[in-house]
Formats: C-alpha cells, sequence, structure tokens
C-alpha cells in the first residue's frame, strides 16, 4: 500500500495536478489505519494465548464425573464412644493404593437408631476417590455414598463421646 502511494506521489508531482500538500492527510491516515490494524491482530493473538494457558492451568486433576463418594460407617457406640476416626478410615484406603481427593464426616438420615447406650450411632467417615478406584474400596468394605440418604457434619465427632 505504501509502494502505492510512493508513486501516486512520484506521479502526481511530474503532472503537477494533485498539490503534494493534499497527499499528507491521505498518507497518515492510510499509515495510522495499518498501524491500529496491526495492534488489533497482536491483541488478538495475545487474549488467545492467554486463554489457552488459563484454560490449561485451571484444569482440575479429575473431572466431577471420574469421582465417587464412597462410606464406611464409623463403629462408635452411644454412650460408649470409639470407632474409627476420618484419618484411620482414609489410611485405610490410602494404604490399599486408593487416592482419597476429600473426606468428611457425616449422620445417616436414611434410618432410625434408637437411643439406647451402646447402641450403634448414624456416624459415617465419607471419602471422595476416583471412580475407576471403586472396586478396591468396594473390597475394603466401603459402599457407594449415592445409595443412602445423609448429612454432612461441620466437623468429625471425637473418638471418645
Amino acid at each position: 500500500m505504501i509502494a502505492e502511494l510512493t508513486s501516486f506521489m512520484e506521479e502526481a508531482q511530474l503532472n503537477r495536478k494533485i498539490p503534494l500538500l493534499l497527499l499528507i492527510p491521505v498518507l497518515t491516515l492510510s499509515l495510522g489505519a495499518c498501524e491500529r490494524r496491526a495492534e488489533k491482530e497482536s491483541q488478538s493473538e495475545a487474549m488467545s494465548e492467554m486463554k489457552q494457558n488459563s484454560a490449561e492451568a485451571e484444569q482440575p486433576p479429575a473431572q466431577a464425573e471420574e469421582l465417587v463418594w464412597v462410606f464406611e460407617g464409623r463403629g462408635n457406640r452411644q454412650c460408649e464412644g470409639g470407632g474409627l476416626s476420618l484419618e484411620e478410615s482414609r489410611a485405610k484406603l490410602a494404604d490399599s493404593g486408593v487416592e482419597v481427593e476429600e473426606s468428611r464426616c457425616a449422620t445417616r438420615t436414611d434410618r432410625m437408631y434408637p437411643a439406647v447406650c451402646g447402641a450403634p450411632t448414624g456416624d459415617i467417615l465419607m471419602h471422595l476417590i476416583p471412580m475407576d478406584a471403586l472396586d478396591a474400596a468396594l473390597e475394603l468394605g466401603f459402599d457407594p455414598a449415592d445409595q443412602i440418604q445423609y448429612q454432612q457434619r461441620g466437623s468429625c465427632p471425637d473418638n471418645d463421646s
């Protein structure tokens, strides 16, 4: 485009039909448009690169469809306490090679438990594991949590209570 303008200017100078002063604004506007287009292209490339980098950085270790909640009864008794702690339950899975993403305490709400000393409680220990480790967890005595109703607890009870 610049070459065309240069040849046009040379021709105009030779012919003296178009004054040189009228060509200066035309040349300035054309160069400004070229610079803006190049600037937009570089911004567009930078934005697409940033989107690609952020998408790579935001990928979680596993997708939600690839994880499953499993549980086991805590094994504590009313008025006596005892049973497993959340850490002991998690270690049972980890020792068998099952990667645990998250652990929580909960209480089963789909069963009734009589208020009698020595009777079991509805306390359960829940763990989020990869779907491909479900068979290993089932062999260890865990069950899928989607088969029961439960309420998550804010904190896990002590083994003494």
